[in-house]
């Protein structure tokens, strides 16, 4: 089970495919030989990343590259290069585990895809830590389903507007946690004893985490 999300690309190491790259592409479908195409055209794109040239690499490519940078990242459309913003473009030409996040909303657009992602793509070594630790027995929907419950964007009163919790910086994690903790006492009466059981124990299991690697 991969539950160490996605984080900022490493410019300054020659690239290559990881072990979690290759399971990921795997489970999308990519045989031996697509995952190595594929990685050839990330190699290949890198640069055009790291300087802010994604759109232009893309819109070099052929259909069948677009369509293999497509499936790898599990896009239900094919891809319109014109309609890309720069954040999209890079996304898609980057490893499976890798990501940017360029205007800082905390989402993560790959392609014409929107998602979020926690730990955020800038998280530091000892989040990230806390985080693996904590999911690393748990299944691939419990460990989506805490990720969207910690760090899945709010909702105004109005509805009007989407935000991301900023957690950088000097984020108050202690207080936090006791936040999230409240609320699913409070969700009590909705939830069953075992569900609201099992959400407390693994907010405890998170935040004993981040106490051990220093960040609350």
């Amino acid at each position: 089970m991969i539950s160490k999300g996605r984080h900022t690309p490493d410019f300054s190491q020659i690239f290559a495919l990881t072990q979690d790259d290759h399971q990921i592409l795997s489970m999308r479908g990519l045989n031996a030989d697509a995952q190595d195409a594929v990685g050839a055209v990330y190699a290949e794109g890198r640069s055009a990343v790291q300087t802010g040239r994604a759109k232009d690499f893309l819109s070099g490519l052929d259909t069948q590259s677009l369509s293999l940078l497509q499936e790898a990242a599990s896009l239900a459309e094919p891809v319109d290069v014109a309609s890309l913003s720069e954040e999209g473009a890079e996304n898609l030409l980057l490893a499976p585990t890798e990501a940017v996040d360029l205007n800082g909303d905390g989402m993560i657009q790959t392609g014409a895809s929107l998602g979020f992602q926690f730990p955020p793509v800038n998280a530091s070594p000892e989040l990230r830590a806390a985080w693996e630790k904590t999911t690393a027995g748990m299944s691939e929907g419990d460990a989506a389903t805490l990720a969207l419950m910690i760090g899945g964007p709010s909702v105004a009163v109005d509805g009007s507007d989407m935000r991301m919790t900023d957690f950088s910086g000097n984020f108050n994690w202690n207080a936090y946690m006791k936040q999230m903790i409240s609320a699913n006492e409070a969700a009590a009466p909705y939830n069953t004893a075992q569900q609201t059981q099992k959400i407390n124990d693994q907010l405890q299991d998170f935040w004993s985490a981040l106490k051990d690697q220093g960040v609350a």
